[in-house]
């Protein structure tokens, strides 16, 4: 009787130490509250041609809420990865990456931020858009996290 118990006892306790960690949150892991698009809201993360990139570039980023509603973007990190071929200490050729960055409290890049970035992009480089604010329309002082989009150029 006593090794009954005694198995019940060490079963109950594996499935309170199960469930008290299955509701905790992973630490660092980010919850987001939308989707963001480029302009149109087609385009997410993935691959994307260099014509359709640099067309879309200038527009202000879509957003979506948890409900799938439309809402504005109201700011957002872009940083741009530009690979090149460089030479290391050795004089052997690598391929490495540059990396420019910006801020946009708008919604979308500035005018001379879509100049320079039409004029670099090519194969290979790499758009980021990262820390994406969404607001609700009914109060402009109401943000939520929007998940991050990765482009990757292709030709």
């Amino acid at each position: 009787m006593k090794k009954y118990i005694a198995a019940l006892g060490i079963i109950g306790i594996s499935l309170g130490v199960v469930a008290s960690t299955a509701q905790k949150p992973q630490p660092g892991k980010k919850t987001y509250k939308g989707k963001a698009f480029l302009a149109g809201g087609k385009i997410a993360t993935g691959k994307i041609s260099k014509k359709q990139f640099d067309s879309l570039i200038a527009y202000p980023l879509a957003g979506r809420d948890t409900a799938n509603n439309e809402r504005p973007v109201v700011s957002f990190m872009f940083t741009y990865a530009e690979r090149a071929v460089y030479e290391d200490s050795t004089g052997r050729p690598r391929i490495m990456a540059d990396y420019y960055g910006t801020e946009s409290t708008r919604g979308k890049l500035t005018d001379d931020w879509v100049a320079q970035i039409r004029s670099r992009s090519k194969q290979g480089d790499t758009a980021f858009f990262f820390d994406i604010k969404g607001s609700y329309t009914d109060s402009s002082h109401t943000r939520f996290p929007i998940e991050p989009i990765t482009l990757i150029i292709t030709e």
